[in-house]
């Protein structure tokens, strides 16, 4: 059971030093609406709650170790149609977040040296991640370029724009990272916004990749049918996700016409409309809920980060 009060003031009380192996920035969205407040870790009565998949790995980490990451639990307004401007706003929260914590670690350290990111998106809030990922990380113009030496790990669940056949996350779980449908490959429904290998397997500073996807059979977000290529040629199937992604993202009148053409398409898109009926049919217990084997070993990952970084709780 923890203390209400935050590891740094306890440690103060104590006359302790504290000082977390480095900051982790958990966002969610979609199911639930960002995480307006911070997790109350769950205790020994059964009390306490999470937001999401990405806050829950903050509570899994305050109960187990509290203090050993700063968490930082982004609040945005997660609206589900369209999606498009609530994911941008999600990814100026977060980017202001990220600024200020280096900003304040650069004061008191002089330098950034020793400075550690990590974080953990859920469904929309992956999309909040992935955004912040390649154009403010990556990017050689991005705002956070200059902190790109400091990010360990981005876990993602329900990851929207997974590279295909590629789950870190399910892979610390022992669950299969390929997880093809009737033998076309799948990765996350963005299909031209999901990642390159490249940007999934991008180097951390301890040799490991930074993203971290976890991806469900039969969760059409993370594990749609795009095939190999869905940036320059998707597959059939994936073509026609696609279609209705647009209209979930930010919806033209073009694009409310091409889905209604999906209904003349041959065999692949009617397949696909049935798929994408029957996981809104299934609500809660559809896929996109049950990430919790991925959730417990993603905490245990963080966890052995955390602890190879150097920190003192002092609590």
């Amino acid at each position: 059971m923890t203390s209400g009060l935050w590891p740094s003031i306890r440690a103060q009380a104590n006359g302790l030093p504290f000082t977390p192996a480095g900051y982790f920035y958990a966002v969610d969205g979609t199911a639930y609406a960002g995480c307006p407040a911070p997790p109350q870790p769950l205790i020994n009565d059964g009390t306490g709650y999470w937001c999401g998949f990405s806050s829950g790995m903050v509570g899994g980490m305050i109960n187990t170790q509290d203090g050993l990451w700063a968490s930082r639990c982004i609040g945005y307004p997660a609206a589900t149609l369209p999606m498009w401007p609530s994911v941008q706003d999600g990814r100026a929260m977060l980017v202001a977040a990220i600024q200020a914590d280096a900003a304040a670690y650069l004061a008191a350290n002089g330098s950034y040296t020793g400075f550690a990111i990590a974080g953990s998106g859920y469904s929309q809030g992956s999309m909040v991640w992935d955004q912040v990922w390649v154009e403010d990380f990556v990017a050689p113009g991005g705002v956070l370029n200059y902190l790109l030496p400091y990010v360990y790990r981005i876990y993602q669940y329900g990851h929207v724009f997974r590279t295909p056949g590629i789950a870190w996350g399910n892979a610390l779980a022992g669950l299969p990272q390929s997880l093809p449908v009737d033998g076309v490959e799948t990765g996350g429904i963005g299909a031209a916004l999901d990642l390159t290998e490249a940007q999934t397997n991008y180097v951390s500073p301890v040799g490991t990749p930074v993203i971290y996807s976890c991806a469900n059979a039969g969760d059409i977000y993370s594990a749609c049918e795009v095939g190999l290529n869905p940036w320059t040629a998707i597959a059939p199937e994936g073509f026609i996700a696609d279609l209705f992604y647009k209209v979930v993202m930010q919806p033209t009148f073009i694009d409310v016409v091409e889905v209604a053409e999906v209904l003349e398409h041959p065999l692949a898109g009617i397949v696909e409309l049935f798929r994408v009926m029957q996981f809104f049919a299934e609500g809660v217990n559809a896929p996109h809920y049950e990430y919790f084997p991925q959730m417990d070993a993603c905490i245990n990952d963080a966890l052995a980060l955390g602890n190879s970084l150097p920190h003192a709780s002092g609590v």
